[in-house]
Order: C-alpha cells, then structure tokens, then sequence
C-alpha cells in the first residue's frame, strides 16, 4: 500500500498532465474542462496528454514584503509552456537581474511548503539549462 508521503512525492504525480481540446487544440493546464476557454465547444471531451516541462516567462513580478514564513525577495511567473497552456509560479535557482520576459524555464516538481506535519509538492520553475 502506497503511504500518503509516496504518493504525493511519485514520479507519475510529478507529470504535467495537460488536456487539449478535439475542435481547436488549445491546451488546459492543470485541470481539465467541460467547456473550452478558446472556441467554446461545451461540453467538450478535452484529451490528457504529459506536456514538455519548458517554457518561457511572459510576466513576471519580485515580491519583497511577505507574510512570515516566506522567503524574500521572492520572484513569481506566468509562464506559458510549450504546447500553450500558461501556469504561475516561483521562478527558483536563478539571480534576479537574470529573469526577463521571454526567459525560458523548466518545470520541476518541488517541496512548495509544510503544513501540520506534511509536506506539500508543487511545480517550481528553474532556468532552462540544455536543449
């Protein structure tokens, strides 16, 4: 039996698992829909598919004053992946005279913080280093 800790941690969970509308191909990220956001098909039976973890920022901002428990300076994204769906994130790894729009990143699953004794997981974003 897997224990809560393995199952949040496993490397199936840790997929971005994008869906993709049948009628114009746009990309939902990280839920699927009933109704898509672009042409408006409803109801729609969007298609799962493991995105690319790359993508580019196109927005971005560095928080300095935070609630106690956050690190600071803390630089936050929109980043839009590869395949067109956009997330938000903490942008890791990386100085901050580095980030600019167009600025291409990876995703990579991560401790996002602790909470009466569990740890939560999430993407953070780090510089791209290869292609």
């Amino acid at each position: 039996m897997t224990t809560p800790h393995q199952w949040r941690i496993s490397e199936s969970n840790a997929k971005l698992i994008g869906y993709r509308c049948p009628k114009c191909s746009w990309v939902s990220f990280p839920e699927k829909k009933r109704a898509c956001k672009r042409c408006g098909s409803a109801p729609v039976e969007m298609m799962g598919f493991v995105m690319k973890p790359f993508g580019k920022i196109v927005s971005f901002v560095v928080q300095h004053r935070l609630p106690e428990g956050f690190e600071t300076p803390l630089p936050l994204a929109i980043i839009e992946f590869e395949e067109g769906a956009r997330a938000a994130g903490h942008i890791i790894d990386c100085k901050l005279e580095e980030l600019h729009v167009g600025f291409e990143v990876e995703a990579e699953y991560r401790i996002m913080y602790e909470e009466n004794g569990l740890t939560m997981y999430s993407y953070k974003f780090k510089p791209r280093r290869s292609h």
